[in-house]
């Protein structure tokens, strides 16, 4: 049985998939944000709806050979995510 919280980490790291090429390695970042409008629908409906700011985590991505750290913050009536390379926060800071 899958519980909630892996549920939420499979589909966060099916987030971080679709744009880190483009915000980390394009951009030479170790951190970014999106806004849920460019994440909110590759939520089910059910984490959706569960959903709640400060829930966070951290797994690690082989192909970058680092542990991703994400957050999830309310501004207003939206969701933020907020991932982070802990390699590159550890080695000198994080760029946005």
């Amino acid at each position: 049985m899958i519980n909630r919280e892996h549920e939420l980490k499979t589909q966060v790291i099916g987030i971080f998939n679709t744009f880190y090429k483009e915000k980390l390695e394009e951009e030479k970042t170790t951190s970014f944000i999106l806004e849920d409008t460019d994440f909110i629908k590759m939520l089910s409906d059910k984490t959706r709806d569960e959903l709640q700011e400060g829930t966070r985590g951290k797994f690690f991505h082989s192909k970058l050979e680092d542990e991703i750290f994400y957050k999830f913050i309310r501004r207003k009536d939206k969701f933020i995510l907020i991932f982070m390379k802990l390699g590159g926060f550890v080695k000198g800071g994080c760029s946005s």
